[in-house]
């Protein structure tokens, strides 16, 4: 195997087989397994078909003109996967090729495409719309259209926090195509998810056979492929095989320094939260590596090197986030009170077709650990993160803040699923061989198509906006967002998202089955601020709603969430200032006051009437800061009033 750029060979580490069978085994990996610029590797062939099928896929929906909201527009993704599952499964039986596996990749990739985009056809949105979470990452697009620097996705000026790659790319493409940034979330999300198969696959080509790659990939997604989150979909189906191709001993050699640098980088910049849930279990499996080296200083300059790109590589968002912590900093978004805080802990217990596999995946870890070297590496990150889990509920429980501890179960159902499909490769022929009893032909075959069913039904399944159905007294059935379809609850919202001006997407009226959400009045707020300060003007403002700034690239003083913002904002701060404001009376000082606050001026105020006052929304506090009326001298700001939704608008006079 190559260590650290050498090429050496180490028995040790492989299987515990007998001499003959590893020779015999890493022949048959030879045979199938042609350089990486070749078009006959698996992985080329994935990637070439994805090019390919993707925007075919993409295609289908708008020729189709479906309605996702009636079971028939629902199932097109699955009457079509069904087709091409078929007919892969044909073709496999017929010619047994590493590079059919390539091409069932590259189709399953591109009909990830096919659902998502049939789930969202009518809406220019993704799920959720551009609330919550969704909406502040829409606010990150839509502020990289004005700045290429590392910036909160709110507040101008102010270094991010959240992994800034993602969204950076979404407002640099939305300048190059000269389009409004919230119009590429959807798109962005369905490419990246779609990519994330490909690239997945082409890792773990590299630790095992197609095959069993295309199985980890397929059921990665299963565990964890939530749409607006894509970022975390394509981490999560790197972080696993990355780890295993560096800090481990893979029988095939290690991946070289440099990639492995720019993919790690790449991926932090991304989403780092995996890495950092995981850290306990990499540094242990370093220092398991470590001792087993033969050249333990060729491995540790490896690793160092690693690290270095990885550093230069994420220097331009790292180094502001730090510099920003160290003066002022206040960490407040972890101490969300999620749900996941309560959930089972034990993912390999739930009598699920996942939770069994996730079983045997650890019971292979714990028995072929001294056996085979693949087993110690991922047992080390299961356990590293469950420390890590246990650390920090212990954390929670003495200071409210959480490390977000809840997020790192896709980790732990990540590894254990590879570890099943790698458990069931290493275990499934030895059985074959000491029963004597060669499997039926086109087992395999059978076996991959049942896995890949089952990962795109279940995708399915999260991702349509309606897709539970239950009978009316006319025989007809209608969409059900009752109790337990959270998933299509998320969906449905982003067909029922108002646009700036106040119209909906196409099909809204079935959406508001889920829930009727309101709009907020983008487009008027705009025209009264503009009328005073002109096109194009892009105010420090404090804003009710943050869904102001996923629209319009406009400097927010703070946002109203607490624990969604971030450390370098400084929010307990900012909410102290804008409360002292709220309390002073004359109309002069309070002028004077919110020009030249600690954090600088606040030049608009989008604010929420009610029976109290002017009230500015913030959440998780026990207090609304709400202003009056006649603290806007009208010599100072001009006051637009009457706006949709109670809204009322003070702008400072230019």
């Amino acid at each position: 195997m190559q260590r650290a750029g050498v090429e050496v060979h180490d028995e040790s580490a492989t299987s515990a087989a007998p001499d003959a069978e590893k020779s015999e085994r890493r022949r048959s990996w030879r045979s199938w397994r042609p350089g990486l610029t070749t078009l006959g590797h698996p992985s080329v062939v994935a990637v070439l078909v994805w090019l390919v099928a993707a925007p075919l896929a993409a295609l289908v929906p708008s020729v189709l003109d479906v309605n996702p909201f009636t079971q028939a527009g629902a199932d097109v993704p699955l009457v079509l996967g069904g087709f091409a599952v078929a007919a892969i499964a044909g073709l496999a039986l017929w010619k047994r090729s590493p590079v059919v596996i390539g091409v069932a990749a590259g189709l399953f990739a591109a009909w990830t495409v096919l659902l998502l985009r049939t789930a969202w056809h009518g809406t220019p949105f993704p799920a959720e719309g551009l609330y919550g979470d969704t909406g502040r990452l829409a606010a990150m697009a839509t502020r990289y259209t004005v700045t290429s620097a590392s910036t909160d996705g709110l507040v101008e000026g102010v270094a991010s926090e959240y992994p800034p790659l993602y969204p950076w790319l979404i407002g640099k493409t939305a300048v190059l195509l000269d389009i409004e940034a919230w119009r590429l979330l959807a798109p962005a999300a369905i490419l990246v998810v779609s990519a994330s198969i490909v690239v997945g696959f082409a890792l773990w080509s590299r630790l095992t056979s197609p095959g069993a790659a295309l199985a980890i990939t397929a059921l990665g997604l299963a565990v964890f492929g939530k749409p607006v989150k894509a970022y975390e979909v394509i981490a999560l189906a790197i972080i696993i095989p990355l780890l295993l191709l560096t800090a481990g001993s893979p029988d095939r050699g290690r991946l070289h320094w440099l990639p492995a640098g720019l993919i790690g980088g790449l991926m932090a910049l991304t989403y780092y939260a995996y890495l950092a849930f995981a850290v306990l279990g990499v540094l242990t499996l370093v220092w398991l590596t470590w001792r087993a080296e033969s050249d333990r200083r060729a491995y540790v300059l490896y690793l160092g090197r690693i690290v270095a790109v990885m550093l230069v590589v994420t220097s331009w968002y790292l180094i502001p986030y730090v510099w920003a912590m160290l003066h002022g900093g206040q960490q407040v978004a972890d101490m969300f009170q999620s749900s996941l805080i309560s959930m089972n802990p034990l993912l390999f217990l739930e009598m699920t077709p996942l939770g069994i596999a996730q079983l045997v995946g650890l019971a292979g870890l714990l028995w072929l650990r001294r056996s085979v070297w693949w087993a110690p590496p991922l047992l080390a990150v299961v356990l590293g993160t469950y420390a890590y889990y246990l650390i920090s509920l212990a954390r929670y429980v003495a200071t409210s803040h959480t490390g977000l501890f809840y997020y790192a179960f896709p980790v732990i159902s990540a590894a254990l699923l590879a570890a099943a499909v790698l458990t069931v490769l290493h275990v499934v022929p030895a059985l074959v061989r000491h029963f004597s009893a060669p499997s039926p032909a086109g087992t395999g075959v059978a076996v991959m198509s049942i896995v890949l069913v089952f990962a795109g039904y279940t995708y399915w399944h999260t991702n349509m906006p309606s897709v539970l159905w239950y009978s009316t007294p006319t025989g007809g059935g209608r969409p059900d967002f009752g109790a337990g379809a959270k998933s299509n609850r998320d969906a449905a919202y982003a067909h029922n998202q108002a646009f700036p001006g106040g119209s909906r997407p196409r099909f809204a009226g079935a959406a508001a089955r889920a829930e009727n959400r309101p709009w907020f009045p983008v487009e008027p707020i705009q025209r009264a601020v503009e009328s005073t300060l002109g096109p194009g003007a892009r105010p420090s403002t404090l804003s009710y709603d943050e869904q102001l700034f996923a629209f319009l690239p406009w400097r927010g003083y703070m946002g109203v969430e607490r624990i969604a913002s971030y450390g370098p904002v400084r929010w307990d701060d900012r909410y102290a200032e804008v409360t002292r404001l709220s309390k002073i009376t004359d109309p002069a000082a309070f002028a004077q006051a919110s020009a030249n606050t600690k954090f600088g001026p606040i030049d608009v105020f989008v604010l929420h009437r009610e029976k109290t006052g002017l009230v500015w929304r913030a959440r998780q506090v026990p207090t609304m800061p709400t202003f009056q009326a006649q603290q806007f001298d009208p010599r100072t700001f001009v006051v637009v009033d009457g706006l949709p939704a109670d809204t009322v608008v003070a702008v400072r006079r230019p």
